[in-house]
């Protein structure tokens, strides 16, 4: 039993000589409290800029810097054309062309390889399998021939209907080349 009050009373002694440092120790908040504050002003921006401490995402509003009024004042001219749509933008039609010729670029190509595979197959010429991670063409070959075609047709009727387009509102043809 003599041991057993011995080990008690250490505990406590141990218990009671942590929870009394712990108080005699300035926490977080006390600390934040002692230190003395800054306030950053607009002036100290360029300050804190310059060291790296600040990064401003999006536009900055800058103050006009009055000028010198001239006797004849030109309007500002922008430097590139502005167009009441896209429809009315060249570079539009030829960004869309040359992504749809390039798609029927890609389509014709697939199509050309599949029918190579069927011209090689009486000669025992193939793929040693199916490949599952790509996009089937169809179940049977010549099934895959007809999806591959559809498909070469949609992109060619597509470029057809921008090239219509772009006549329609007087975009010279020489602009969906490239």
């Amino acid at each position: 039993m003599r041991t057993y009050s011995i080990s008690t009373a250490v505990v406590l002694a141990l218990a009671f000589s942590f929870s009394s440092q712990a108080a005699d120790k300035p926490g977080p908040a006390q600390e934040k409290q002692n230190q003395s504050k800054k306030i950053w002003t607009n002036e100290d921006m360029d300050q804190l800029r310059s060291r790296g401490l600040i990064s401003v995402v999006g536009q900055e509003t800058v103050e006009p810097v009055a000028q010198p009024q001239a006797a004849e004042v030109a309007p500002a001219q922008p430097a590139f054309p502005v167009y009441e749509s896209r429809l009315d933008d060249p570079a539009w039609y030829a960004d869309k062309a040359a992504d749809l010729q390039a798609e029927l670029d890609k389509r014709q190509a697939a199509l050309s390889e599949q029918l190579l595979a069927i011209a090689q197959a009486p000669n025992r010429i193939s793929q040693a399998g199916l490949a599952l991670d790509k996009d089937s063409a169809g179940v049977t070959p010549e099934a895959g021939v007809e999806i591959l075609q559809a498909k070469v047709q949609e992109t060619q009727s597509q470029l057809d209907e921008l090239s219509d387009l772009a006549r329609q509102h007087d975009i010279p043809s020489g602009v969906l080349r490239g």
